[in-house]
């Protein structure tokens, strides 16, 4: 993604917009309400959570480019205090995004070490929670950018599935997947497989499902077509099967989701 689009995530400041709608179902109904699409999670967990990590990021970019040995995390407050830490957590976030250059050198768990990883990271990460909690009481999805959610495919795809390190190797099955978000221009071609290999930092081996992205692809395997936000949602595990229409192999369709499983945990 390039830094103008990254940029014009923050400025449509979609971070505060949809952590702050997640806060306000936490002042507005029971913190022990299940959270379904978060394990055994309740609500007062989900808002927790996303405070935490809005909280450590926050540090992150504020002392970039340090990375996290610095960070100690706060104690959990009590939990009808869990929404006005969310909202805090969230103003020290995006008020650190916005004292940095996208471009500046930041830590990250990722290959991309900018300032523009996390504003897009922690976009993605405030809109899927927020839908975590809107599913919990049972009211209506958001609204949400044709071309934001496709963002968020692409993060999936680029990001978490297909980012296979030098250190690696890919082995492709054979099987190949079309994911085409049909409110937009976007699709992306898939190649499955597996990586192996041992990291030379921290000595963990990894036997992994992975997707290599294809540049062309004449006849896929599966075929995935959704609106932007079902195909998003759909592979976070946040929307049923019957959100997106699946032609040729359906197996190719759940490998997709357990490679989103297995490479999110």
């Amino acid at each position: 993604m390039s830094i103008q689009a990254v940029t014009n995530l923050l400025d449509d400041d979609l971070i505060t917009s949809h952590t702050t709608a997640l806060a306000e179902l936490g002042r507005r109904h029971d913190l022990v309400t299940a959270v379904p699409t978060c394990g055994d999670w309740t609500l007062a967990e989900l808002i927790s959570h996303l405070a935490e990590v809005q909280g450590f990021w926050a540090h992150i970019i504020s002392n970039r480019p340090a990375g996290p040995d610095t960070y100690a995390a706060p104690a959990r407050p009590l939990a009808d205090q869990l929404p006005d830490l969310l909202d805090a957590s969230c103003h020290a976030l995006v008020s650190a995004l916005r004292d940095a250059d996208p471009a500046d050198t930041a830590w990250s768990w990722s290959d991309d070490h900018t300032v523009a990883f996390s504003i897009r990271r922690q976009t993605h990460e405030a809109i899927v929670h927020h839908v975590d909690g809107v599913l919990a009481i049972g009211a209506q999805l958001p609204d949400l950018e044709p071309s934001v959610a496709a963002d968020g495919v692409d993060e999936l795809v680029t990001v978490m599935l297909s980012g296979v390190p030098e250190w690696a190797a890919f082995e492709s099955t054979g099987a190949t997947l079309r994911l085409i978000a049909a409110d937009t221009t976007a699709a992306w071609n898939l190649g499955f497989g597996r990586m192996t290999g041992t990291s030379p930092d921290s000595g963990a081996t990894y036997d992994l499902s992975a997707f290599e992205l294809l540049a062309d692809l004449e006849q896929p395997t599966t075929t995935i077509t959704a609106r932007a936000l079902d195909l998003e949602l759909w592979m976070w595990g946040r929307r049923a099967d019957d959100a997106v229409a699946v032609t040729g192999d359906p197996v190719g369709a759940d490998r997709l989701r357990a490679a989103v499983v297995e490479s999110t945990q």
